[in-house]
């Protein structure tokens, strides 16, 4: 350990070594392994594609719920987009199914989403940093506006506390685990977009991915849907880019169906965190509830 140490402290980073936890390593190894096995035919596909929700839970419930604020989920995220990016560029492109125009598109889209997506967490970051720092100097009760019933110090009307940012967060919808931060007034706008082009990321890649490795029919005019891909698990690599294609749909149709529950509340002037304050006053759904709020990206 003393030679490691010494091996990387002269890496010409200004900052030095940093200590990566075990919970941000293990989306590293844990997508790509599963993206492999489930490539290797159609009932390990199904399996890894049921098994992964389970998996993931049992990790959450048992370990990482414990952690103050664990990067695995952004982990997951970034390790994903990096997978699914270097499979469509380096599997599926090289087939010479897709025109250069559409993979500019694709490019397009995916850069951002991850700049919009950029922005939002540096937004949120900047503002959490920025009200631990306000408080500091109040005592219990002062400040104005009405009072937090965590930190018991005053807080803007319509600001939340939120546990993992430790501060209020104004027109807080929730905590986004998949980015690591709190959504709120200040980072609302960069969200939305990082969710429209990572929606259509997704959901276009997808399609282009499988209409390369399947057999596709016209549906209307130059636009294509798969039609028989029975044929993709006899090679490994055009069975990882179906897993890919798949993987990419699942994501793509939750992170759209996230936009439109997002537009629904400015169409009514409410927010995510508001309406789940109210339903949690009436009614307890269990372990449902926290299953949902695992998968679907709030806490």
């Amino acid at each position: 350990m003393t030679v490691w140490e010494r091996l990387r402290n002269p890496c010409g980073l200004r900052a030095g070594a940093k200590q990566i936890s075990v919970d941000a390593m293990l989306p590293l190894l844990v997508v790509p392994v599963l993206a492999v096995i489930a490539a290797q035919a159609v009932l390990c596909t199904v399996v890894v594609f049921l098994a992964t929700p389970i998996l993931v839970y049992y990790l959450h419930h048992n370990f990482l719920r414990f952690l103050l604020r664990t990067k695995f989920f952004l982990m997951w995220t970034i390790t994903s987009v990096l997978m699914l990016m270097l499979v469509f560029e380096m599997s599926v492109v090289p087939l010479l199914e897709i025109l250069p125009e559409e993979n500019a598109v694709f490019i397009a889209c995916v850069v951002g989403g991850i700049w919009c997506g950029y922005k939002a967490k540096q937004k949120a970051d900047a503002a959490a940093q920025e009200g631990v720092v306000s408080l500091q100097g109040l005592e219990l009760g002062e400040g104005s506006g009405e009072l937090c019933a965590t930190c018991r110090r005053r807080a803007p009307p319509k600001a939340y506390h939120c546990r993992l940012c430790q501060t209020c967060i104004l027109n807080r919808e929730y905590h986004c685990k998949w980015l690591d931060c709190c959504i709120g007034s200040s980072n609302l706008g960069w969200y939305l977009g990082c969710l429209f082009f990572s929606a259509f990321a997704f959901i276009y890649g997808s399609n282009l991915t499988m209409t390369s490795v399947c057999h596709p029919f016209i549906l209307i005019g130059t636009i294509l849907l798969p039609d028989d891909c029975s044929d993709v698990y006899h090679q490994l690599d055009l069975a990882l880019c179906f897993v890919s294609a798949v993987y990419s749909l699942l994501v793509g149709v939750v992170v759209f169906a996230y936009l439109l529950y997002h537009l629904w509340l400015l169409s009514i002037g409410t927010t995510s965190n508001e309406r789940r304050l109210n339903t949690e006053s009436q009614y307890d759904h269990g372990m449902l509830r926290n299953v949902s709020r695992l998968f679907c990206c709030k806490t």
